[in-house]
């Protein structure tokens, strides 16, 4: 039998009282198990199996499929805060379906960083405008896609005329243009955003101030680099932004 930390990114049910969850763990990266009676009156998981939520599993190993069999899922934290707040539970499962979509292999530090970003979420009374870009960006970086800004991706000059390049996962000069034909814009003041976003805690971003013009550009740029890296645009999205609009005031 195995034991570890997991991260609920999603759950179906399965037959009439089981269901079938994806975890995100510390120590085996992303895995699937069975909760056989999950879905029964009195069942022993409780709410550990709902999303985001924070649990102690145990499991015994599939010898034959990706399949797990849970033995144990006990919850360290439901997050309540979140849950009791429709943005924050919108950010959240935007935030787990991204994961659910770059994450696979065991990486702790992945693992540390979804878990601070919902305690820190689960805390906060107001929400920083650039939480969910930092959390996109950081997501991509801490997953092997982190985007070069500090030089041509192509020829590895520095150069002043730049555009950003998803196909090739960083800035492109004028003379490397030619390399894509689906290039975007970027100013000179996003992409210092964005490497100041790839280096400060998360409780350091209340702190910056930035205007809509640039918040619309960052958004931009990280959205179309990151639906290029998961090949879709996560359908959670469309329930954030919807949410988002009925909450005046508020751009994340």
């Amino acid at each position: 039998m195995e034991e570890t930390e997991g991260i609920v990114l999603r759950s179906f049910d399965f037959r009439q009282t089981s269901r079938i969850v994806t975890f995100f763990t510390r120590h085996f990266g992303k895995i699937k198990g069975l909760a056989k009676g999950a879905r029964r009156m009195n069942s022993p998981f409780g709410s550990s199996l709902e999303p985001f939520s924070y649990d102690y599993i145990c499991f015994y190993k599939s010898r034959c499929g990706n399949i797990h069999l849970l033995s144990k899922c006990e919850v360290k934290n439901f997050f309540p805060e979140i849950r009791e707040d429709t943005l924050k539970s919108a950010i959240a499962l935007y935030w787990v379906e991204i994961i659910h979509e770059l994450a696979e292999d065991r990486d702790e530090g992945l693992f540390e960083f979804l878990l601070s970003s919902l305690a820190f979420l689960d805390s906060e009374r107001e929400l920083p405008s650039l939480l969910v870009s930092f959390f996109e960006l950081n997501l991509l970086k801490l997953s092997g896609y982190g985007p070069v800004l500090t030089h041509c991706v192509n020829c590895k000059k520095e150069r002043d005329t730049v555009k950003f390049s998803s196909k090739f996962g960083g800035l492109l000069c004028l003379d490397c243009y030619f390399k894509d034909e689906r290039l975007i814009d970027i100013s000179p003041n996003t992409i210092s955003l964005m490497r100041l976003l790839m280096r400060i805690p998360v409780e350091h971003i209340s702190r910056i101030r930035v205007t809509s013009k640039l918040l619309g550009q960052l958004k931009g740029v990280i959205h179309y680099y990151l639906f290029y890296s998961i090949g879709k645009r996560p359908k959670s999205l469309s329930f954030l932004e919807k949410v988002k609009k009925e909450k005046e005031g508020v751009r994340l």
